[in-house]
């Protein structure tokens, strides 16, 4: 076994230092919302009377429970963590997936492992050690953000992080093995992440709560911190985490060196079309198969909110400030909206990934290779953008035409997410100046661009002290009509969003067209 684990600890030590940069933002970014939020909250709820009725009213507000989950008790720290304990868990759980996979088999698809005298097992076990250990650190700097409301809360809110980031990391290192590129397994595992979401979801937002033991972010909110502060939980957290490293192992020990357990078809260069739709169609497929799946199930908890009872309360009259058009509006519309946005924010994902697919394939060489057939940069580029902007399109109206089979209203449910496209592919646009302009740097910058879409207009603006409405200016959905609550329909914000990306794509091009590629 001696032998087989050979050259992991240089392997850490070489980690680390590739990765100095990106874990210190991972380690200060999740633990500095966590502090923000609890500083938000106890400066907006002062008094207990305040926060009593703050959580009464949210208890009856089903939508959201299903974006933040259950509300246990009516603290401070109960407070604070269930506005950000559910966004700090998909956050620890991405950075998980990416991390392990970036040192597994995106180092094995570049060939760089050849080089290196080490044992079988090393480059596994050298990510997972840096990946909990790196989890282990945000659990224990969000606990300590949030021990001011209490220590045994705040360790056991800590201690879920880190068991959240513990299984994914497990569940990325099995993706690992599964195939032999980095764009599938992330694909793999990223899937994973999103269904436990969904699961955890749909349980807070039907009432099936037995769902969420099907989840590992349902597992993290099981624990209850600083209500139960329920310990036992985490023991299904790690053990799933220490039987599905267990099954990575096996698959390495059992697999060729650069082969994924699932042998990869071959394929042939040919046009600029056809070579992205061999790229990216497997991507294309199962995302669209995962919206329908998500809308379908989503779509099926708002039948049960049109009688909501009491609007009169703070919550449910910012609820429906910030979604709907009017105060008046139908709760179970407003919540089909809230779903349609929601897959707008997820789908700004996949036209970031299909564009830096070009960068993998140039830093591999593989793009090298087929620009010699013949084929020119700009169809080369142009195809990969196409396929972007299109896949966007496809996966966005299955999702709306599966909310709207279920909910009802589907010419207007199928409007309201036919309006979110441009918003997404703006997105993809600066995914392609980033590319073709700054490559070396294309990754984090698209990065923080996905994230900030995400976070900052509802978690980080406020907590950075800038008012909702100002931080979500620079958030392209905030600028939509809501039309499915009862706006009207204006095409200013939609021609703004195309022709933004429209330039800011072309400028991708350009700077694309007068860099060199790398040999």
């Amino acid at each position: 076994m001696s032998a087989e684990l050979r050259g992991t600890w240089r392997l850490v030590g070489h980690t680390l230092r590739q990765d100095r940069v990106t874990a210190s933002v991972w380690a200060i970014f999740v633990p500095a919302l966590v502090l923000g939020t609890a500083k938000q909250y106890e400066q907006a709820f002062p008094t207990a009377g305040v926060r009593a009725e703050f959580a009464a009213e949210v208890r009856t507000n089903s939508a959201l429970s299903a974006f933040t989950g259950q509300l246990h008790g009516d603290g401070l720290g109960n407070l604070a963590l269930w506005k950000i304990g559910d966004i700090a868990l998909m956050l620890v759980g991405l950075m998980a997936v990416l991390t392990v996979i970036r040192h597994t088999r995106a180092e094995e698809e570049s060939g760089r492992v050849e080089l290196l005298r080490i044992g079988r097992f090393a480059l596994l076990t050298a990510s997972l050690i840096e990946t909990v250990g790196l989890s282990v650190v945000i659990g224990l700097l969000s606990a300590a953000t949030s021990a001011g409301f209490g220590t045994p809360g705040a360790l056991a809110f800590g201690a879920s992080i880190a068991a959240v980031g513990c299984a994914y990391a497990a569940v990325a290192a099995v993706a690992a093995q599964l195939t032999e590129r980095a764009r599938t397994a992330n694909a793999i595992a990223s899937t994973v992440l999103g269904v436990g979401y969904v699961l955890r979801f749909v349980a807070d937002g039907s009432g099936a709560l037995w769902l969420r033991w099907l989840s590992p972010t349902g597992w993290a909110h099981l624990v209850q911190p600083y209500a139960g502060n329920r310990w036992w939980v985490l023991l299904v957290p790690i053990g799933f985490a220490i039987m599905t490293a267990a099954t990575a192992y096996w698959l390495t020990a059992h697999r060729d060196f650069g082969a994924g357990v699932i042998p990869a078809k071959p394929g042939r260069v040919s046009g600029d079309t056809n070579l992205a739709w061999r790229i990216h169609r497997g991507q294309l497929i199962g995302w669209t198969a995962a919206f329908v799946v998500v809308g379908l199930a989503a779509a099926s908890v708002a039948g049960g909110m049109r009688d909501m009872g009491n609007r009169s309360g703070t919550v449910a009259q910012e609820f429906f400030k910030r979604y709907a058009m009017t105060p008046h509006a139908d709760i179970a519309d407003t919540f089909v909206w809230m779903i349609i946005l929601s897959f707008g924010y997820i789908a700004a994902l996949y036209p970031m990934l299909a564009v830096l697919r070009m960068r993998t394939e140039e830093t591999t060489g593989r793009a090298e290779f087929t620009l010699a057939t013949g084929l020119s940069r700009m169809r080369w580029a142009a195809g990969h953008l196409a396929f972007a902007a299109l896949g966007v399109a496809v996966m966005m109206l299955a999702g709306g035409l599966a909310v709207g089979l279920v909910h009802g209203q589907l010419p207007l449910v199928l409007g309201a997410t036919a309006m979110l496209i441009p918003a997404v592919w703006i997105v993809g646009a600066i995914a392609m100046f980033a590319f073709g302009a700054a490559p070396k740097a294309a990754v984090a910058c698209v990065w923080t661009v996905f994230v900030m879409l995400n976070v900052f207009g509802d978690v980080l603006g406020p907590v950075l002290g800038i008012d909702y409405w100002l931080a979500n200016q620079i958030v392209p959905f905030h600028h939509l009509p809501k039309i499915l609550t009862g706006a009207a329909f204006d095409a200013t914000p939609l021609i703004v969003l195309t022709a933004a990306t429209a330039l800011i794509a072309a400028a991708g091009l350009v700077s694309l067209k007068r860099r060199d590629l790398p040999v």
